[in-house]
């Protein structure tokens, strides 16, 4: 790794941390959520479902090419708007958190751990750190931008914004579209899809 991105990374580390852990935190709260009784009347399951049936057809360079642009765009956005103090990032994180937890769950409960396993960590491994990672650096931005409204640094946007879309191209660009890959051929061939 060069050292530019050596540092880059030493400076995100902090966000890299509350990414991971208020991620965490959703995808618990999601897991709990999902168990409460109340819950069940919702029909998410139903929903869930009904959502993942649009991709089962579809050819896997296709499915590969839709979930590598949802999340590139995804990602990408939540870097960017991550200047406007944050709130993009932390609310993408905890929504995204809290999907995965209650995912999880229902899986669980109506196909076993193993197939909940399977469907997530193949594809995950890859994906998990390019959102994550993408989220930390617009937390970074946001927490910047709030850093110079209180004239506590010498933030400008274009140079920062400049550092993160490098980082985005060279490294999360590279694990979305892995991890696109990887789920619509690996993780559709273990789930028997």
């Amino acid at each position: 790794m060069n050292p530019t991105r050596c540092l880059y990374f030493r400076e995100l580390r902090p966000f890299l941390f509350t990414t991971v852990l208020l991620f965490a935190l959703g995808s618990i709260a999601g897991s709990l959520l999902a168990g409460h009784s109340t819950f069940a009347g919702l029909k998410i399951n139903e929903s869930l479902g009904g959502f993942a049936q649009m991709f089962i057809n579809l050819p896997k360079p296709i499915l590969a090419l839709m979930i590598f642009a949802n999340n590139a765009v995804k990602t990408l956005l939540v870097i960017v708007l991550g200047i406007a103090f944050a709130i993009v990032p932390l609310v993408f994180v905890l929504v995204n958190g809290v999907a995965i937890g209650v995912v999880l769950h229902l899986a669980t409960q109506s196909k076993g751990l193993a197939y909940s396993i399977l469907a997530i960590v193949p594809h995950g491994v890859f994906e998990l750190p390019g959102v994550l990672c993408g989220a930390a650096i617009g937390l970074m931005l946001g927490n910047k931008a709030i850093r110079r409204l209180f004239r506590k640094s010498e933030f400008k946007v274009g140079p920062e914004l400049s550092r993160a879309l490098k980082i985005f191209a060279t490294t999360i660009v590279p694990l979305l579209l892995i991890g696109a890959i990887t789920e619509a051929y690996l993780t559709a061939a273990l789930l028997g899809k």
